[in-house]
């Protein structure tokens, strides 16, 4: 009986342990084009955890690519990224922004949770960000147009 007292309190532990470490931080978005997923990096974000809160200013996308090591994801002229979150964020909140350079923003039209790659040919950095009942978050993700 005391076994299975102890394996019931190990599982609380372990299950209070996950949802902890999950809702301490901004959920991540998986982004996707013609079946390849995209890797991202953390921008910016404010979270409310359960014991802390915390907002965290981050370097520009352009030098968190470099300072990562993100290598570009080659994909089509005006193919279609999707991007998701496992929680999604508060609606009309999702947005992206295109990176021209260090200092130069440009907004990147969606179309619902759907970016079209720009039909130029080269590096574009872009970094996506959303909000939700917690906070907000940014994060970064770069592609090669050929």
């Amino acid at each position: 009986m005391r076994k299975i007292v102890w394996l019931f309190l190990l599982l609380i532990f372990i299950s209070f342990g996950y949802w902890f470490i999950n809702e301490s931080k901004p959920p991540s978005p998986r982004i996707t084009v013609e079946g390849k997923n995209i890797p991202t990096a953390q921008g910016s974000y404010c979270w409310d955890g359960f014991f802390n809160n915390m907002c965290v200013d981050m370097i520009s996308p352009p030098q968190i690519v470099e300072h990562e090591g993100l290598a570009p994801v080659v994909v089509p002229p005006g193919a279609q990224l999707k991007i998701d979150f496992q929680k999604e964020p508060t609606k009309g909140t999702l947005g992206v922004n295109k990176w021209m350079s260090n200092h130069d923003v440009k907004n990147a039209k969606l179309n619902g949770n759907i970016l079209i790659v720009p039909k130029e040919k080269g590096i574009h950095i872009y970094d996506v960000h959303a909000s939700w009942d917690k906070g907000d978050s940014s994060y970064v993700f770069v592609i090669e147009v050929q």
